[in-house]
């Protein structure tokens, strides 16, 4: 059974893109631009080894660069930037791909992949759903690296997206209390009301600016572009877990006794080899590189993950016939990177002890 598919990947920073082409330190920043620019899309790697423990099947897989670095894609034009994915696309596509993921800054060109999808036959999908699926993961995981206990923590979330609902739905029942905040009142009262009755006991909306609630919280998870202008990380708890799930990244923490992360590896079934430095380790890939795989051995070539709306129903499902096919969780990672073991350890030690309140009885 023919199941190719494309991955759509460009560099996330020089010097991995220096690591292909070691020949591009000759040259300064815009010129290194300006070759990107002209340069035409490729097949990056053949990705080899993925076999599903379900049905056994290998994977036909490809790596497709699309020849922009992020902050190209960040700033240039944006009908530059759609013309480029938009000619990668197509290059996926008439190298026979039956569904090709948009990864990384891709996944928000042309309305999230909507605009790209009336340009060709082939089915893309961003990778969202597997993405927002892992996320709960990615704080327990957190959470147990660092030795606490989840029904003593607090949790506070920045915006009010599909997101804030998976979290909250998650990770509720296992916390002391989560604050939900977003400067649009009506879209986060519009999530707590899906929320049950005895979570909603849980979750608490905060009507103004969220500062207060930043000194307390042990979890603050930033799933929006714009963080309130009060964020400053001197603010926050010692030993808190700052969880950036806005892309491009928006915060930077310098304090150790702080953990910022920002998502999950996978690790698909088989012996995987992707033959190309994406970041990580050979063997591990991004949740949204993993959702067109997990597509693919079920044979469901559809545009999965597309725009803006999400469906908490796929978002379960496709982390279902993830788990069936055999793929797991890997390390977590902050700024695209896997964070080393001993980091848990360093966050350990820096965390400052709580400061004790003492009561005098005072005597006449």
């Amino acid at each position: 059974m023919d199941n190719k598919i494309g991955i759509v990947i460009h560099p996330i920073d020089r010097e991995l893109l220096y690591d292909y082409e070691p020949g591009m330190k000759r040259f300064d920043a815009p010129t290194t631009q300006k070759i990107l620019e002209w340069m035409s899309p490729f097949k990056a790697a053949n990705i080899e080894g993925i076999k599903s423990k379900a049905t056994h099947e290998t994977l036909n897989a490809e790596l497709i660069m699309c020849p922009l670095l992020i902050e190209q894609m960040a700033s240039n034009s944006p009908r530059k930037v759609f013309n480029k994915v938009a000619k990668t696309v197509r290059f996926a596509e008439k190298s026979g791909c039956r569904i090709i993921a948009l990864v990384a800054y891709t996944a928000l060109v042309g309305e999230r992949g909507m605009k790209l999808q009336e340009l060709v036959k082939t089915p893309l999908t961003t990778g969202n759903h597997l993405t927002l699926a892992v996320m709960p993961e990615t704080i327990l995981r957190a959470i147990k690296l660092l030795n606490y206990k989840s029904q003593r923590l607090n949790m506070l979330l920045l915006g009010a997206n599909p997101l804030i609902y998976i979290l909250v739905h998650h990770l509720g029942h296992h916390l002391h209390q989560s604050c939900l905040y977003y400067a649009s009142q009506d879209k986060i009262k519009a999530y707590h009301s899906l929320l049950s009755a005895a979570l909603k006991k849980r979750v608490k909306i905060l009507p103004r600016d969220p500062a207060g609630a930043m000194r307390d919280a042990d979890i603050i998870v930033n799933a929006t572009s714009r963080l309130p202008a009060s964020f400053d990380e001197r603010l926050l708890k010692s030993g808190a877990i700052v969880f950036d799930a806005s892309y491009p990244r928006r915060i930077q923490i310098t304090r150790k006794d702080i953990l910022l992360i920002d998502g999950i590896t996978m690790r698909p079934p088989g012996r995987p080899k992707f033959n190309f430095n994406f970041g990580l380790p050979d063997g591990l890939c991004f949740p949204c590189m993993a959702e067109p795989m997990v597509l693919a051995f079920e044979n469901k070539y559809e545009s999965y993950s597309l725009g803006k709306d999400i469906s908490y129903d796929k978002s379960e499902s496709i982390f279902h016939m993830a788990k069936k096919h055999g793929f797991s969780l890997g390390p977590l990672t902050s700024y695209e990177k896997i964070i080393p073991e001993e980091k848990f350890a360093d966050v350990i030690k820096h965390i400052k002890p709580k400061k004790k309140v003492f009561s005098f009885l005072l005597t006449k």
